[in-house]
């Protein structure tokens, strides 16, 4: 679990947004899901871990046991309404695979590393006003193509949604949705 010298150090080297707050804060203020019949085509409204299996099969597994919070190195899985889900607030996923490893239940599986999520450019980026190419310099998969003088392009379906780009980001112009 994070104690208070992480938030300490984190808060020295970062602020956190005015979204990030209120994210963190209405976080357990979620409906209480129905009973209703399952949707085994049923789309996450919340970014899950690597290896996630859909959604209805992810809530019918899991038991919400957090051995996956408690394997993640990076302190990137949390437990919202007894379910784990990543919060890119502070680090981006390293793809080291421990949380599908302690996952018992098969929840999550060892097939591709894949995450739920995709980088979306919803703020102004600077490479518009000055060279910047921390995003694309960073990422493995080669997802982002860099462009001089303008915002970078995504390529969604070369990315594998670790988050690392939204993480290095100096103006915070990107954020992780959904898929």
């Amino acid at each position: 679990m994070k104690d208070e010298r992480f938030y300490k150090a984190y808060m020295e080297h970062r602020t956190v947004s005015r979204r990030g707050l209120l994210r963190g804060l209405l976080k357990g203020a979620q409906a209480i899901p129905d009973s209703s019949p399952v949707n085994h085509h049923q789309k996450a409204e919340v970014i899950r871990p690597p290896g996630a299996a859909n959604e209805a099969i992810f809530q019918q597994f899991c038991t919400g046991c957090g051995d996956c919070v408690s394997a993640c190195p990076e302190f990137l899985i949390v437990l919202n309404a007894s379910l784990p889900e990543l919060d890119f607030i502070s680090n981006y996923c390293t793809r080291c695979d421990r949380c599908v490893r302690a996952c018992n239940t098969g929840a999550l599986q060892s097939s591709l590393f894949n995450i739920n999520a995709r980088p979306e450019l919803n703020h102004a980026c600077q490479n518009s006003y000055m060279y910047c190419d921390s995003c694309s310099g960073r990422c493995d998969k080669k997802a982002i193509q860099w462009q001089s003088g303008r915002a970078p392009v995504i390529e969604t379906e070369l990315c594998d949604g670790c988050g690392e780009c939204v993480f290095v980001c100096p103006v915070k112009a990107l954020e992780m949705v959904v898929i």
